[in-house]
């Protein structure tokens, strides 16, 4: 099987349980958070917040977001405003009076949700 580009090998382990003579395992996995298409234009909180819960089907708010963008470490609060850290200024696009940020940003801020597996056995 041919392989394709940015695919990643899915790990897991199951303990504790006796194996019979036949184990049937099926993994689903939701593929909707993965390689989609970002948009090609920077991006506000509140766009990002949009493009976060079109993905996860989660209520994101600017605010959630900002708060992910400040525990990750890509912004700070100046006084009243966000700014970009030195980690986040690679992200971040200063061309107009309010702060937007690269669409990788969407991608960044999923890798720090939890992931959830189910397995049906």
């Amino acid at each position: 099987m041919a392989q394709k580009a940015n695919v990643q090998p899915l790990h897991f382990a199951i303990s504790n349980f006796e194996v019979l003579e036949h184990l049937e395992i099926t993994v689903k996995v939701e593929l909707g958070l993965i390689n989609q298409a970002l948009p090609k234009k920077s991006l506000t909180v509140t766009e990002i917040a949009y493009h976060l819960s079109q993905r996860t089907g989660e209520n994101w708010t600017s605010r959630r977001v900002n708060e992910m963008l400040e525990d990750t470490n890509y912004q700070q609060k100046h006084y009243w405003q966000w700014e970009p850290t030195i980690k986040g200024k690679q992200f971040a696009d200063f061309s107009s009076r309010v702060l937007k940020w690269s669409p990788e940003v969407i991608n960044l801020i999923l890798q720090q949700q939890p992931q959830q597996l189910r397995l049906a056995v």
